[in-house]
């Protein structure tokens, strides 16, 4: 008798069925929201902190925090906007501790330049620019603006992953956007 079963992918898995697997025992099965969502998640922390090894810091400990608290998940069905807040108050608390002393703009890191082409070159000191003026720019509006034009949430996910309120969230992308727009006019 031939039992072989279909096992499905992980985009096939939808976050509630992966929530209760895991709720269930599954260990394995948090991989996959491991696999779906960390990428995005140090993204967005190393943009919010400005330092790949704070961001990495603040994604492992909210990944942490997430499986230890699965089953405070109130809605599996919106686990994105609860993971990007779980990482979201990381962040925050990383930067509350720094100090204003420690904050330096010519600490940003150097964007790995994948060629010698002129074009390449221009661009990594386009996205260093971008990476600068955003860390001119307060947490909360720099918070909204990576979530918004960055990660492509909608405000109702933001709402979600912030605990502010829509009104609120759109007043902070649309100062952050002035504010980056100043910032970059005033670098050479």
């Amino acid at each position: 008798m031939n039992s072989s079963r279909v096992i499905p992918t992980d985009r096939e898995v939808s976050d509630p069925e992966v929530v209760a697997r895991v709720l269930v025992g599954d260990v394995e099965a948090f991989g996959i929201v491991l696999r779906r969502y960390e990428p995005g998640l140090l993204r967005y922390a190393t943009r919010m902190l400005g330092h790949p090894d704070a961001a990495a810091d603040a994604v492992a400990e909210g990944l942490v925090r997430a499986y230890r608290h699965l089953a405070s998940c109130r809605d599996p069905a919106r686990l994105k906007s609860w993971l990007y807040r779980i990482v979201g108050n990381r962040c925050r608390s990383h930067l509350a501790r720094r100090s204003a002393s420690d904050i330096s703009l010519d600490d940003a890191p150097p964007l790995p330049d994948m060629s010698d082409t002129e074009a390449e070159t221009e661009r990594a000191e386009q996205m260093a620019l971008v990476q600068r003026a955003l860390e001119t720019i307060s947490p909360e509006k720099r918070e909204a603006f990576l979530l918004k034009h960055v990660e492509g949430m909608s405000y109702e996910e933001m709402a979600e992953a912030t605990g502010e309120r829509i009104p609120t969230l759109k007043m902070r992308v649309h100062r952050a956007r002035a504010a980056l727009l100043q910032a970059l006019k005033e670098y050479p």
